[in-house]
């Protein structure tokens, strides 16, 4: 009787259906146009099978994900840190902040040559665009979220002369959650957009490959199959840091 309520709902159900109208529609102006300018629904499932059996798409999604993974690991490691450290110390943050939200808003395909020059085409270039642009996101929501700790807190914490770990433990940290959780959103969408820019401007591989090959190949049908499993994968991240969320949300309750 749950499951069945749970699908009665509208927040299930009204998904479910304007996926069903968009994938018709799709199918039916896809069918109407040239094949090698655009491609309904079924001719991408039709390539999606093909490149699974000849382990293209597989070996392809597993390169993108060594790349996005571990840069985006690493700009965690970094970025929370470094966030914490600017939020905590007004000067500190005031020097670097600046700097940070110019380079945050460059875009990144401008950088690329630069890449080229420090790191060459390789993995470790498609890499340090990952990390950097994810840890810089990450860094700036967090020493926001610092920066915005409850002054009733901050008050009471000062009053009973807590020590700095502790000051950051119970009051600045769980007060910041919320702009953390939202830094690694914003790094997540930023890891994804950099680790396909890196495949498609820097070495022509992973799920990039697959798109800018397509591209060059006429093969719509193969570059939205790559694109399917990106918007995938994205959501995937996304519902995780979801999760986390919530589970994080409890912690900051129980600590407050």
């Amino acid at each position: 009787m749950n499951l069945l309520a749970t699908f009665k709902s509208r927040r299930v159900y009204l998904p479910i259906l304007s996926l069903l109208v968009v994938l018709g529609g799709w199918e039916l102006v896809g069918r109407s146009i040239n094949p090698l300018l655009f491609a309904p629904p079924s001719s991408i499932i039709a390539m999606f099978g093909e490149l699974i059996a000849s382990g293209e798409l597989l070996a392809a999604a597993k390169i993108t994900m060594q790349a996005l993974f571990l840069g985006y690991i690493l700009a965690v490691i970094a970025g929370i840190p470094m966030g914490v450290l600017m939020g905590a110390w007004p000067r500190f943050g005031d020097i670097l902040q600046p700097y940070l939200y110019a380079i945050f808003s460059t875009p990144r395909v401008v950088v690329v040559p630069l890449i080229i020059v420090w790191f060459g085409i390789g993995f470790e270039a498609r890499l340090f665009l990952v990390f950097f642009w994810t840890a810089i996101a990450i860094s700036v929501n967090t020493a926001q979220g610092v920066r915005n700790a409850r002054p009733d807190l901050l008050e009471v914490a000062r009053s009973f002369k807590v020590g700095r770990y502790q000051m950051a433990r119970h009051v600045l940290i769980p007060g910041a959650v919320p702009f953390v959780i939202s830094g690694l959103r914003i790094g997540a969408e930023r890891a994804i957009v950099g680790v396909i820019i890196g495949e498609m401007f820097l070495q022509i591989v992973g799920l990039g490959g697959i798109i800018t090959t397509a591209s060059s190949q006429l093969l719509p049908a193969k570059m939205l199959c790559a694109v399917a499993v990106i918007a995938v994968l994205g959501t995937i991240i996304v519902t995780t840091l979801d999760m986390l969320e919530a589970r994080f949300q409890v912690w900051r309750n129980d600590s407050n």
